[in-house]
């Protein structure tokens, strides 16, 4: 597995085990697959027109780069374990900086500072150190043994973990900046933002990664805080909303109770209409050619009849002009207008209510049961009105009987 590693614009390291090298090295000397394609290493795409203007710094190895791994760790102390890393390499990028005709020079003088950090000043650890210009940018791949100098045992021995620790990380980029100072005379961009302070391990890079997903999700649970104290918002204005419909409800109810009442009012004048033309009236006057003197019975003199006529032909007219008159005609048309104006009302509520019935299925429940019953009274209204309607055919009769 990968103990550590260390990715910067500028320069990386990473630790390898028996097990991981094989591909490594197939890919730094660029060995072709029996297909003919080359083996990668990450996301790299290879451009194959240039790939033989790669090359190795390095010596070249009996038994190649495999080879020499197990050669140079059979000659210090290594660890039999799957577990012991047995190469190191660090991946050093060209600077953008840098010109192309720089590049030779540049990857020279990085083959000569880290044989000196990591093999004595000589070749002796080092594996390999390919230079790959057929990929995005130019790069060099220096992978070493890593050994180090037992001093307690008077042993060399294989140890990345003391080769590639926390000063050495700290100390890369500051110390081949100036190497790269002193060989060009300028700053060629070896320190930026992610390398001043020193590499970091892959655990401070998680943990940072992790800082950085605690304070996205902190930022999301304010979010997501807001938009509950919305809704929440919301369903105390719609529930608002609610009682006030409940309470138009009612006084609807009121209303239509009145007009009842009224109604009531008007067939008990119709019947007393009804009354008067049923009025039986025999004129009193003698009989005419009876010699007995006998007289036809009579229940009202005629100019009594004719006061009750006129007072019932007057009433009457007086009722028909009154019911012209009649301002609550007027207030049955606007509360007809008023009522239409309800069901815009209710329907726009019913809107409100449709757009959040994952949290408010209750309330749109009422809020139908509400427009249903006020249905139900529109539609006791127009039965009202029609009933109103044909009281006012029977006036016309009765005022047409009168006459």
């Amino acid at each position: 597995m990968i103990v550590m590693g260390v990715m910067t614009e500028m320069a990386n390291v990473q630790k390898y085990t028996r097990g991981q090298i094989g591909g490594l090295t197939r890919h730094y000397e660029r060995t072709q697959k029996e297909d003919g394609t080359y083996y990668e290493f990450g996301n790299q795409e290879i451009d194959v027109s240039k790939s033989h203007l790669n090359y190795n710094l390095a010596p070249e190895r009996d038994g190649g780069q495999l080879g020499f791994i197990n050669r140079r760790t059979s000659e210090v102390q290594c660890l039999k374990r799957a577990d012991v890393n047995v190469m190191c390499s660090w991946v050093v990028t060209a600077p953008k900086s840098l010109a192309e005709d720089e590049y030779e020079l540049f990857f020279s003088e990085v083959y000569k500072f880290l044989n000196e950090r990591y093999a004595y000043g000589s070749d002796r650890n080092v594996i390999s150190a390919y230079i790959h210009m057929d990929e995005s940018a130019p790069h060099l791949h220096y992978a070493f043994v890593p050994v180090v100098y037992d001093a307690k045992k008077g042993i060399d021995k294989v140890s990345a973990k003391l080769v590639i620790d926390r000063l050495d990380l700290q100390t890369f980029h500051p110390d081949l900046e100036q190497r790269m100072l002193e060989i060009f005379g300028r700053e060629i961009g070896i320190l930026n933002d992610a390398t001043k302070d020193g590499n970091k391990s892959i655990d401070e890079l998680k943990r940072g990664t992790a800082q950085e997903k605690v304070e996205e999700l902190e930022a999301k649970k304010e979010q997501a805080a807001v938009e509950v104290s919305n809704l929440q918002n919301t369903a105390f204005e719609i529930q608002g909303d609610i009682n006030d419909l409940e309470h138009k409800k009612k006084r609807k109810e009121g209303q239509i109770q009145a007009i009842q009442g009224r109604l009531k009012s008007l067939e008990g004048n119709t019947r007393t209409e009804e009354k008067i033309n049923s009025i039986s009236v025999t004129i009193s006057r003698p009989a005419f050619g009876s010699g007995d003197g006998k007289k036809d019975k009579v229940t009202l003199l005629l100019s009594d009849w004719e006061n009750v006529k006129k007072t019932a032909i007057l009433g009457a007219r007086n009722f028909e002009q009154e019911k012209k008159n009649n301002s609550r005609e007027k207030a049955i048309d606007e509360r007809e207008k008023s009522i239409s104006q309800r069901e815009k009302s209710v329907k726009m509520r019913e809107d409100i209510v449709a757009d959040d019935e994952a949290g408010l299925e209750a309330q749109r429940k009422r809020a139908d049961h509400w427009v249903a019953q006020a249905r139900s009274y529109e539609a006791d209204y127009r039965r009202v009105l029609r009933e109103l309607s044909q009281l006012k055919g029977k006036d016309k009769n009765v005022d047409r009987d009168v006459k």
